[in-house]
């Protein structure tokens, strides 16, 4: 099956216990190429380790093609679209480590990893180990691998969050800061740091866009331009995304009623929370809740 019949808009990797990270093993065969899909999730796609000098892979991110030899990797950041396929060698093992870009918070996910939500493919890499800091970082990628389909969850999720932050570091520092879309981003960010800041703070309550606009003394034309060019959706889209991602969060860490986690996240009714998370999801939220696996088809 050629990957491109197969395309998926949204698929969200399968989720370990709830959290905002998944770390996963798989295969990929000549008679089985990776369905091409794109989640809102940034990944490290890295090819295992195995023994066989002559394997190669062919990873495509939208438009552009990457050629991996073991102990490669790419980050491919959120919204993109990708497969893989074998070019040589019978089969080859990865690893996809993924993670939310809400898995930092404030200034952190202000600072590091909003940037990549502007120009996400300006922010593609390839980790090859030509230099001395990607050489380190595939070494910390590696660590984190190796939980992939690991249980017992809790003996380990504190030390994968603490290797997730020095591979970002490494990233962020080697890479990512002296970008040029970096610097346009922050400029643009400082305009709508206000309306952002209050959804995060009061997604819970009803808002209108005058007031969100408000918070950047600006327009409410103003506020739909610059913040569909800075986080590629309009103001209330990302509020209804962020309101669902705390929905996930609660679902799966709460015995909470399906209605209070409703009314929690800013739904005055459950119908309508049922209908924007299966939206987004694929699924309802008793359905997520039961650990169904989600994603649009």
């Amino acid at each position: 099956m050629n990957p491109l019949d197969a395309y998926t808009r949204e698929t969200p990797p399968d989720p370990t216990d709830g959290r905002r990270f998944s770390v996963r093993h798989a295969e990929i065969t000549r008679s089985r190429a990776m369905a091409r899909h794109s989640h809102e999730e940034i990944e490290f796609f890295f090819v295992l380790p195995q023994g066989g000098s002559n394997l190669r892979l062919k990873l495509r991110v939208e438009n552009e093609e990457f050629i991996l030899c073991e102990g490669e990797a790419v980050l491919i950041p959120p919204s993109l679209s990708h497969y893989a396929e074998i070019l040589a060698g019978r089969s080859c093992a990865y690893s996809t480590v993924c993670f939310h870009p809400l898995i930092f918070s404030g200034k952190g996910f202000r600072r590091f990893i909003q940037p990549l939500l502007l120009d996400s493919q300006a922010f593609v890499l390839k980790l090859s180990g030509e230099t001395d800091w990607q050489r380190e970082a595939l070494g910390v990628l590696a660590k984190t691998a190796r939980y992939g389909n690991m249980p017992d969850i809790e003996s380990w999720e504190l030390e994968f969050h603490g290797l997730m932050f020095i591979l970002w570091n490494l990233i962020y520092k080697n890479a990512y800061a002296d970008s040029p879309v970096i610097h346009a981003y922050q400029k643009l960010y400082k305009r709508m740091a206000g309306p952002i800041e209050y959804i995060h703070r009061h997604y819970q309550e009803d808002i209108s866009e005058e007031v969100l606009a408000a918070q950047g003394s600006m327009a409410v034309g103003t506020l739909y331009r610059y913040f569909k060019k800075l986080m590629g959706i309009t103001p209330f889209q990302y509020l209804s995304k962020y309101r669902i991602l705390q929905s996930r969060a609660l679902l799966v860490q709460t015995d909470k009623m399906i209605s209070e986690i409703a009314s929690l996240c800013g739904y005055n009714s459950l119908t309508c929370f049922n209908r924007e998370f299966k939206k987004y999801m694929n699924c309802t939220p008793s359905a997520y809740r039961k650990g169904s696996v989600c994603g649009t088809p």
